[in-house]
């Protein structure tokens, strides 16, 4: 009786050079999935904080001092962001515009933006996404802008300060 050598120890090596030309790929795929919903999470988060902020400072006076207003943003972004790193950058600023009346009334507006470096914690896919918003850091840094009427009444007269038009 002859003995017929089977093929299935040679294919069983081809699956393992096939996973292993595959798997990285599969396992950046993954990863990066992971590290995109972190980052998306974080994003729709900073978009929360940013609309919060917002409503603060439209119910303060024009000329209140941006640090009033950068202090509640800290923590409104601590409570907001998951795993807030600390590394955001809060401005405000305060501009006229006229109302649309007859006769030409004025009302106050106010302008938010905030960036922030949310931090990457998935190795892999973290040094491909690192360099998506130009800098090589270990952090993906997005921006949120938000503008809200301020809640004083109308003016009659222009008042002091920069025109909405004039804000670039």
């Amino acid at each position: 009786m002859q003995h017929v050598k089977s093929n299935d120890t040679e294919e069983r090596g081809q699956a393992m050079v096939e996973f292993a030309l595959i798997a990285p790929l599969f396992f950046l795929l993954i990863f990066g999935v992971i590290q995109f919903g972190i980052i998306f999470g974080g994003q729709i988060a900073l978009g929360n904080a940013a609309r919060e902020v917002t409503r603060y400072a439209s119910t303060v006076a024009p000329n209140q001092p941006i640090a009033t207003i950068r202090t509640q943003a800290a923590g409104v972004l601590q409570r907001g962001i998951p795993a807030y790193n600390g590394s955001s950058v809060v401005n405000a600023s305060y501009c006229y515009y006229p109302n649309p009346t007859t006769p030409v009334t004025y009302s106050w507006k106010v302008i938010v933006t905030i960036s922030y470096a949310h931090s990457l914690f998935v190795p892999i896919a973290g040094a491909v996404v690192d360099r998506f918003d130009g800098v090589a850091d270990n952090r993906f840094t997005t921006n949120v802008r938000e503008e809200m009427r301020v809640e004083t009444q109308p003016m009659k007269t222009a008042p002091s300060g920069t025109a909405c038009g004039a804000n670039p």
